[in-house]
């Protein structure tokens, strides 16, 4: 099962939902629900078409996550700079493709459910439009990434060619990149070959014209979906004491494994053939959700998987440089999937409850 948890942006406010993976209780409750909002938008932004050409639909798996405690200053400061990161290296690409096209499934019937005609693939590839903006701005599938969070592997269905936002429309989150991995090289050469780069994403100012121009070609609405499954925290404590003696030093960390939906970011977007065409003005310095598109909805709330799906590895520590008998902490744990058939059905019920929600508020 998985749980929604209510923030008002910062602080829980509570569990609001569970949902049971089996046929029978999927048969006899109510379909799931969490909150989901219109990112500076409303439906009105939409134009009176009913068509949708979804051209981007991408699970972003986050394959890291740390947390770092800076040293302090003065005479009688901790010295010590201590980091903790928690890794998932192991996870099946068959599966993450699997959850990809779940997704992309979903969004095509939970639209279909909602009053749209879905514009057939073919029709969209033919575009003049779409054609230009693939071969400039799309990558290879399972590209390595890095956002505000950590390290991140960007999955699309098999039939979609992946490709991300023009930067300006972004946000921190993806345009401040952490990387524990190695993963975060997006300024230049990237992780993967013919991979994501956020060089690429951001001197590609023409993506938003080419959308609108695609929308106006097909008159259609053009979707994207982008989906951010998380992994869990990691933090971080140190403290030094010094005497006439010596110095010395203790630190911890503690890190808790748990999959789940990032809300803001996970989001649809909709760029209406009606819109202007210009790139949408969102804050590169705060943690805003992005918008990509003339309407964007997103998921308000965090989303919350189980924890006994993992098994993690604290055992790694270590300390760096030693100053005066203190040293840098270095913390290094790793997660593996207990159970990949029960973490991929909790994803899929995941997203499938995140899309429902988004897509009912541009129900037409």
């Amino acid at each position: 099962m998985y749980m929604t948890a209510g923030l008002s942006r910062r602080t829980s406010i509570g569990t609001l939902a569970f949902l049971f993976l089996s046929t029978t209780a999927i048969a006899q409750t109510p379909a799931p629900t969490v909150r989901a909002e219109f990112t500076d938008s409303t439906l009105a932004g939409l134009a009176p078409t009913k068509r949708v050409a979804i051209t981007s639909v991408i699970v972003s798996f986050q394959a890291s996550v740390g947390a770092k405690k800076e040293a302090g200053s003065g005479m009688f400061a901790d010295k010590t700079e201590s980091t903790s990161t928690l890794g998932l290296t192991d996870i099946d690409a068959a599966m993450q493709d699997a959850i990809a096209a779940e997704a992309y499934r979903h969004l095509k019937a939970d639209l279909i459910a909602a009053g749209y005609e879905i514009v057939p693939e073919a029709e969209v590839a033919a575009d003049a439009s779409y054609r230009e903006l693939i071969s400039k701005a799309g990558f290879v599938n399972h590209s390595k990434s890095a956002n505000l969070m950590g390290d991140a592997m960007l999955v699309s269905p098999p039939t979609l060619t992946p490709y991300m936002p023009y930067t300006m429309e972004g946000s921190r989150f993806q345009n401040l990149p952490s990387s524990y991995l190695g993963w975060g090289a997006g300024w230049g050469k990237p992780a993967t070959p013919g991979g994501y780069s956020l060089m690429n994403a951001a001197t590609f100012w023409k993506l938003p014209g080419l959308e609108s121009q695609m929308a106006k070609t097909l008159n259609a609405n053009v979707v994207k979906a982008f989906f951010v499954v998380t992994l869990g925290q990691a933090t971080v404590e140190s403290s030094a004491s010094s005497n006439a003696y010596r110095t010395s030093g203790e630190g911890s960390t503690t890190v808790v494994a748990q999959s789940g939906l990032l809300p803001d970011q996970t989001r649809i977007s909709f760029r209406s053939p009606t819109g202007t065409g210009k790139w949408q003005k969102v804050s590169p310095n705060k943690p805003l959700p992005a918008k990509d598109g003339d309407v964007v909805v997103h998921l308000a709330e965090p989303m919350l998987g189980s924890k006994d799906l993992f098994a993690v590895d604290t055992s790694g520590k270590q300390r760096g440089m030693w100053l005066h008998g203190v040293g840098d902490f270095k913390f290094t744990s790793t997660a593996t999937i207990k159970d990949g058939p029960a973490y991929q059905r909790e994803i899929d019920a995941m997203i499938a409850t995140a899309t429902t929600s988004m897509v009912a508020l541009v129900r037409r």
